[in-house]
């Protein structure tokens, strides 16, 4: 027969003067207290791992593992004498199913201490990993550690996950949010047409937002959500991240302005403009428009045609016509943009005159 050890009470004594949970913690056995302060870092300020836990004592992982889960379960019933403790798990149940019935651990933590709850972080995560209606995911290999409240179930964050990863992959592109959530929906609403607090659950767009959020696999930038090796939303290069940048702004920028906009949205510590500037001089993808102010070759700019196209249109009308105009009946012959038009009017002054707000004219020679 094999007996486990026990933790040296002396040598796993733990002071509990320091801690707002000490009227809950004293009605705890020694092994329990020191499991409890040391995972949870409540006297130190620094959770310690199970790992070194059970390596200090000389102690199986599992041992310790039952020694965590025996004490959550007697810290849970010994909150009930404590209604301000109560009532701190309440408001995190308040504060999850408001967000979509799901919520990283950090930002539940943060919101709940904003509420003038006396304790501080790894206290309430003491307390909240204890609830039995509170469920904690710490150990899952897709996400990042998060709570959930009934009705939703880990089995199902499970599925809709890798439902989303499927579709992505099948794809083989990123998709925009409301793409992905309207498949997810189809898919999941039919599966669960009968219980009403799913449907309920998953008509709710915030739950699926934190899916992706919690995700280790899925990533999300502006509104499109896509697999870390897609190009269009996670570009390596310099040259992807300005394409990213046009797209996502849709219109010409100064090349000043594209490294400004490089840096806030891939949130990079520092970046060069001559190495932006570079870039877009020695890459045909990109064209030099007008004063240093680039966009994409392929948004099919042609600046004789639309120069030709103008002359054509003005010519017709024999009067100045309003850019508005012009822009309308250049878009009846060619697909662009009404700021090329524009472009096209300021660069060619030698062909095109301004004679007034917005109204233009071939120059008379």
């Amino acid at each position: 027969m094999v007996f486990e050890k026990k933790i040296n009470v002396e040598k796993g004594r733990v002071n509990l003067s320091t801690t707002k949970l000490k009227s809950v913690l004293e009605y705890c056995n020694p092994s329990e207290q020191y499991v409890l302060v040391e995972k949870y870092g409540l006297v130190s300020w620094k959770a310690k791992p199970m790992q070194q836990i059970w390596k200090d004592f000389d102690m199986s992982r599992e041992r310790i593992r039952q020694i965590l889960n025996r004490s959550l379960v007697k810290v849970r019933r010994l909150l009930a004498q404590h209604p301000e403790l109560e009532n701190d798990i309440k408001t995190a149940q308040a504060i999850v199913k408001k967000n979509g019935y799901l919520m990283e651990e950090k930002q539940l933590l943060e919101e709940l201490k904003a509420t003038n709850t006396s304790l501080n972080y790894n206290e309430l995560l003491l307390i909240l990993s204890s609830d039995y209606d509170l469920y904690y995911i710490h150990r899952n290999k897709r996400f990042q550690k998060f709570f959930y409240v009934e009705p939703v179930f880990e089995d199902l964050i499970n599925d809709i996950h890798d439902t989303m990863y499927t579709l992505l992959k099948e794809n083989k592109a990123s998709l925009t949010e409301d793409m992905l959530f309207y498949k997810i929906k189809s898919l999941f609403t039919t599966k669960f047409q009968r219980n009403n607090s799913i449907k309920t659950v998953l008509g709710d767009d915030k739950f699926y937002k934190w899916i992706i959020k919690l995700s280790k696999l899925l990533y999300t930038l502006d509104w499109l959500v896509w697999l870390e090796t897609y190009e269009d939303v996670n570009p390596r290069t310099m040259k992807l991240k300005i394409k990213h940048v046009l797209m996502k702004e849709w219109k010409a920028l100064h090349f000043e302005e594209i490294a400004k906009k490089v840096k806030e949205y891939f949130q990079l510590d520092s970046i060069k403009v001559p190495t932006i500037h570079n870039e877009l001089v020695k890459n045909k993808e990109f064209i030099n428009v007008w004063m240093w102010t680039y966009w994409l070759n392929s948004w099919g700019y042609n600046w004789e045609n639309t120069v030709e196209a103008i002359k054509t249109i003005l010519k017709k009308a024999w009067r100045p016509m309003k850019t508005s105009e012009i822009a309308k009946e250049v878009l009846k012959e060619r697909l662009v943009k009404e700021v090329t038009i524009l472009l096209v009017l300021q660069k060619h002054s030698d062909i095109f005159e301004r004679v007034g707000k917005w109204l233009y004219q071939i120059r008379k020679s």
